[in-house]
């Protein structure tokens, strides 16, 4: 049962984090920029923002977990998957200064969508 909590955690935090990355890009920030304000997106950036940190530190913790519960930590996979999340934390952090920038937003989520692919190698392949 605990096992299964904890998956559903990870898993509902990747969904929150990567989804909202989708729905930014595809629908929220071009609807913006045509109709809305700055403001307005500010306001739907610290917003997402906020949950976006609460999903990455639910990540980094049920995945330290499972990976130590399941003997992960020698895979080549878990390497990858971890070089990129610290490469999507450096695009953040760059995001937060340059909030302007779309290339960060896509990187951030093309490295996003990587990491799931690999989440999925890890757990299935």
């Amino acid at each position: 049962m605990a096992w299964t909590l904890i998956r559903f955690l990870h898993l509902l935090s990747v969904a929150f984090f990567v989804g909202g990355q989708l729905m930014l890009a595809a629908v929220v920030a071009p609807a913006i920029r045509r109709h809305g304000t700055d403001a307005a997106m500010r306001n739907v950036a610290r917003g997402f923002g906020m949950g976006s940190g609460v999903a990455l530190v639910v990540l980094v913790v049920t995945g330290v977990a499972m990976a130590s519960h399941f003997d992960r930590w020698g895979s080549s996979v878990l390497h990858a998957k971890l070089t990129l999340l610290v490469l999507v934390g450096v695009l953040l952090a760059l995001h937060v200064v340059w909030p302007r920038r779309r290339w960060l937003s896509l990187a951030t989520l093309v490295a996003s969508l990587v990491i799931v692919w690999l989440g999925v190698d890890l757990a299935h392949g």
